[in-house]
């Protein structure tokens, strides 16, 4: 997985929740063949920077 860089990350910061879970999926599925421990690193990522949930992340892969 590419790493988020620091302009993205702020850039997801002024995006809705559902905005930025929608750019990373779509941005993951870009690079190719990915695993569940790509998703789940960028997720812990933009949880750890207070970006989104975990809560929101279930929510938003619920819903499809």
């Amino acid at each position: 997985m590419a790493e988020l860089d620091p302009d993205t990350i702020e850039r997801f910061r002024t995006l809705a929740p559902r905005a930025v879970y929608d750019e990373v999926r779509a941005a993951l599925y870009r690079l190719g063949p990915v695993s569940s421990d790509d998703f789940r690193d960028a997720y812990e990522t933009l949880v750890e920077e207070g970006i989104l949930s975990w809560e929101e992340i279930e929510g938003f892969e619920r819903e499809g």
